[in-house]
């Protein structure tokens, strides 16, 4: 059974890298959404499973931080976990819509850069 479990966490924690890696790269390709973020989560996720991954974002002074944020995120129950994840993504999804609207009202190539005063 517990072999079961495993392989079942596996399949879940793939199925998890792969969404966020998607909603990375259509971060990077629409400017809603922070691609980078989304990246980031499934490095981490993958780092879980890949020990030469979570070595190299350890030494790395930039991803050190969210590795040990990461360790105390683990260690929470499952609905938390999932409650932590649907605030944050709806925080970043704001944050992402809220500076694309003020590039916009900035006139960076939206649409006040067509009309002339």
């Amino acid at each position: 059974m517990e072999k079961v479990k495993h392989t079942v966490g596996k399949l879940i924690s793939f199925a998890l890298i792969l969404f966020f890696v998607a909603l990375g790269v259509l971060g990077i390709l629409l400017p809603i959404l922070p691609g980078l973020v989304f990246l980031l989560i499934a490095a981490l996720i993958a780092a879980r499973h890949f020990p030469a991954l979570a070595f190299c974002m350890e030494q790395n002074r930039y991803t050190y931080k969210a590795m040990r944020i990461s360790n105390g995120f683990m260690d929470l129950h499952w609905w938390d976990k999932a409650r932590l994840c649907f605030w944050g993504t709806i925080k970043i999804t704001i944050d992402g819509v809220d500076w694309m609207l003020s590039l916009l009202g900035r006139g960076y190539g939206g649409i006040k850069s067509n009309i002339k005063s």
